[in-house]
């Protein structure tokens, strides 16, 4: 028996994260309102993001970078449909290796892994933005503690350590020389209608394939990750977005000279 080209990806989703539409607007308008020259996105996936960013910001040149090439081949088809890609163009790679331009706006949604963890990578978004610049950084954080069987509840290897509290997470930012502009958390719902969506694409294709070869296969990924959501993570683990400026008059951050500081005199 053939089986089919398998469940397709992010096909109920437009943002790889929890996030309300007019969360996004809301970010897109105010970072927009910035006036960003140089925008880039690490972590970008399908460019979603970028898109909306350099349509309310003409002016700004964006680039995305992801080391996931089936999603930057969709991204650049998507972004050549709208018209777009004279100014918003993807690369392939690690975002921990950036060696490219100095964005006055850097953009992290949920891609701290990249950097090891959400300390490291908000001390080398800090340095890598400009002066005066902004930083829009989105992680998870914890609601709560979580306890042992909450944990063993959650992914493989999943630990108390991996994310700070709200608290902690914003102490980060500052701490790597990074000044909070807005703090928020998304509401439950948000989460709900974005691990649905994940799941949707997997649940389509086993209603619509259920003898193919990998239904099992499918089927037991997609149960699994309804447990961790619906069993672990719930109403435990909350995202946040958190709005980010580097001072304009900064020397060092986090104790690394920055080529792009602005000489005190």
């Amino acid at each position: 028996m053939t089986g089919s080209a398998g469940p397709v990806r992010f096909g109920h989703l437009e943002f790889n994260s929890p996030i309300a539409t007019w969360r996004v607007e809301r970010l897109v308008r105010e970072l927009a309102g910035a006036d960003p020259r140089m925008v880039v996105d690490f972590g970008c996936g399908l460019g979603a993001l970028l898109r909306r960013i350099a349509s309310a910001a003409p002016q700004a040149r964006c680039l995305g970078v992801d080391i996931d090439a089936e999603l930057l081949e969709s991204a650049r088809k998507t972004t050549a449909d709208t018209g777009l890609d004279d100014r918003v163009s993807f690369v392939e790679g690690d975002a921990s290796g950036w060696e490219g331009p100095a964005p006055d706006l850097a953009v992290c949604i949920g891609a701290s892994h990249a950097w090891g963890s959400t300390d490291a990578a908000l001390s080398a978004l800090a340095g890598l933005v400009e002066p005066g610049g902004w930083v829009l950084f989105a992680d998870g954080f914890w609601e709560r503690p979580p306890t042992d069987a909450e944990l063993a509840s959650m992914w493989e290897g999943t630990s108390a350590d991996d994310w700070h509290d709200l608290a902690g997470l914003t102490d980060s930012a500052i701490a790597a020389g990074l000044r909070p502009m807005r703090v928020e958390a998304v509401e439950r719902s948000e989460w709900d209608d974005f691990e649905s969506g994940f799941l949707a694409d997997m649940e389509s294709w086993l209603v619509e394939h259920p003898g193919d070869p990998r239904a099992d296969e499918i089927r037991a990924r997609a149960d699994a990750h309804r447990g961790y959501w619906l069993r672990g993570h719930r109403g435990l683990l909350g995202f946040a977005y958190l709005t980010l400026r580097r001072p304009v008059m900064s020397r060092e951050i986090h104790g690394t000279p920055s080529p792009h500081a602005v000489p005190l005199g």
